[in-house]
């Protein structure tokens, strides 16, 4: 069993240089499109984000309208029992 693990780490360790060579670099080109689109997909979270924020906000605001032009419920007396 060591010898088989000891073959396959050898064709791991040799496979590293023939993989390096066959891929391709990216170009400044390409590298500068990757980055255009990661910084446009970021933009894009936080716009979502903020938004979700504004959302939520206008939603607590409502609430807090209704809760201050609503009547204060009614006074409900509460049950005392007879004294024995």
């Amino acid at each position: 069993m060591p010898a088989r693990a000891l073959l396959i780490l050898a064709a791991a360790i040799a496979a590293g240089p023939a993989l390096a060579q066959s891929q391709r670099t990216t170009s400044r080109a390409e590298r500068t499109v990757e980055g255009l689109n990661n910084s446009m997909n970021t933009r894009s979270d936080l716009r979502d984000i903020q938004q979700q924020n504004r959302f939520e906000t206008n939603q607590l605001q409502g609430q807090i309208r209704r809760n201050e032009t609503l009547p204060p419920p009614p006074v409900t007396p509460s049950i005392i029992g007879r004294p024995r």
